[in-house]
């Protein structure tokens, strides 16, 4: 017997919470039961923290070996103090369930902002964010892995509702909470880091429509964040680099995967190798970084229309992969045979892709299929979002922005562990624009909100 969500009341949606809540607790159960295999990154993160608690040092690997500078810098530290949980209590059920909560939390705020005008239409719109919400297998799978994904996208999605509540309230210190909020994702996650000059723009396009000078003055969070933490890691390192995840994914990924679709993976790996021989001689590790970008720019701009399609390409990816790795490493399915899914896709595009979905066995395949269709409408529907007029534009702007910007970055690496940080907000868009086209409102149906940009 189907759930009916019709029942569900306008503002407390009790059936559609219980529902994903239950989810969330049958992975939580699942990854008690049959652990997952620990991804590269939960190594990271846990010595990160139990450094960081032990003895007040910030470093991803193991200091009773030789040391090594990129490991201060590759993970910066909330997410590690947050598993201050696990370094006091040994626990990581008590981590999965604090994410759990984290995960919920994003949801309900979700909900709030893009809730629809009229009271009406409140059962299609939760039919549809239920049905896309089980279509999104990352969201319950990180909730309950050691992985910085679900705290980065709370506070993604914390300073899409501060945007969204100021707007309604007119409440300045909603301001202060959106930058806040931004800046403590910088501080989860390194991706966001470079979002800080988009910020800047952002801020003074609303400073300028709003005339509120507060807009500027918020920006001192963000930036006196990232001056203080890169002069840290100046003080550490010698070098002002933010995360040297990033020179390491520019290297390993963006380089390696664009030689790899030129030339061959026998090729990539040699050039790649051969850029790590040449600068690990530099004499300083600053040096040696600015080797490695300098070194994998030049070959990548050597053909900069060339390359700009491969990344494209990528970016365009990150909204339809399937989640085929998050789904196997966290079930453990046996299916990681040989290369994966984003290996196939920039080595041979849409044939490697096709082939490689065709030796995949034929639930995990129709699996695949099905969430990658549903990947297209959630795209889909966040394009019919963005071109509403009666949607709030300045929110319409900064979403766009910001999902933009995920995917530019995300290029090559593009695959949906990358999207889960903004693929919330993404549904949330996706619902609001397919429930106003499925069903538009009626002149005098419902109770409609007003226009928070009016009057």
């Amino acid at each position: 017997m189907k759930p009916d969500l019709r029942s569900m009341k306008p503002e407390r949606p009790y059936l559609f919470f219980a529902i994903i809540l239950l989810i969330h607790l049958v992975y939580f159960l699942f990854a008690l039961i049959r652990p997952p295999d620990p991804l590269p990154d939960t190594a990271d993160y846990l010595n990160a923290s139990n450094h960081l608690y032990s003895q007040g040092v910030l470093y991803c690997g193991d200091l009773s070996e030789p040391i090594r500078e990129e490991l201060f810098t590759r993970r910066p530290p909330l997410y590690p103090l947050l598993l201050g949980i696990h370094f006091l209590t040994g626990s990581q059920a008590l981590v999965y369930l604090f994410q759990i909560a984290l995960s919920l939390i994003s949801i309900f705020l979700v909900i709030r902002i893009f809730r629809p005008d009229s009271t009406d239409r409140q059962p299609l719109y939760f039919a549809i964010a239920l049905v896309l919400l089980l279509a999104t297998p990352a969201q319950f799978i990180y909730s309950s892995r050691i992985m910085a994904e679900i705290p980065f996208q709370l506070m993604i999605v914390l300073s899409a509702w501060s945007l969204h509540t100021y707007f309604h309230s007119r409440q300045k210190k909603y301001i202060w909470f959106f930058q806040l909020s931004l800046t403590l994702a910088m501080a989860t996650k390194p991706v966001l880091y470079p979002f800080a000059a988009v910020m800047v723009f952002f801020s003074l396009y609303m400073s300028l429509v709003t005339r509120k000078l507060i807009w500027v003055l918020t920006l001192s969070i963000p930036l006196v964040w990232i001056t203080g933490y890169r002069t840290w890691n100046y003080h550490r390192t010698g070098s002002t680099q933010y995360a040297s995840i990033q020179t390491a994914n520019l290297v390993n990924y963006n380089l390696y995967y664009y030689i790899m679709n030129r030339e061959g993976s026998g090729a990539a790996a040699e050039k790649v190798d051969s850029l790590y021989a040449r600068c690990g001689e530099a004499d300083s590790y600053r040096e040696k970084n600015l080797c490695l970008e300098y070194g994998a720019r030049e070959i990548i701009l050597n053909e900069p229309l060339k390359y700009a399609l491969f990344h494209l390409k990528g970016s365009v990816r990150l909204f339809i992969d399937p989640g085929r790795f998050d789904l196997v490493t966290f079930f453990g399915t046996g299916e990681r045979r040989g290369p994966g899914f984003l290996k196939e896709m920039n080595r041979d595009g849409l044939r490697g892709a096709f082939r490689f979905l065709g030796q995949q066995g034929p639930v995990l395949m129709t699996l695949l299929l099905v969430l990658a269709l549903l990947k297209v409408v959630k795209l889909a529907g966040f394009v019919i979002y963005l071109f509403r007029r009666d949607e709030s534009l300045y929110l319409r702007i900064f979403l766009l922005l910001l999902i933009g910007y995920l995917a530019a970055v995300t290029g090559p690496l593009g695959a949906s562990r990358f999207l889960l940080p903004v693929e919330l907000l993404l549904i949330g868009c996706a619902v609001k624009g397919w429930t106003a086209i499925l069903k538009p409102t009626s002149p005098g149906s419902g109770t409609v909100r007003p226009d928070p940009e009016k009057g």
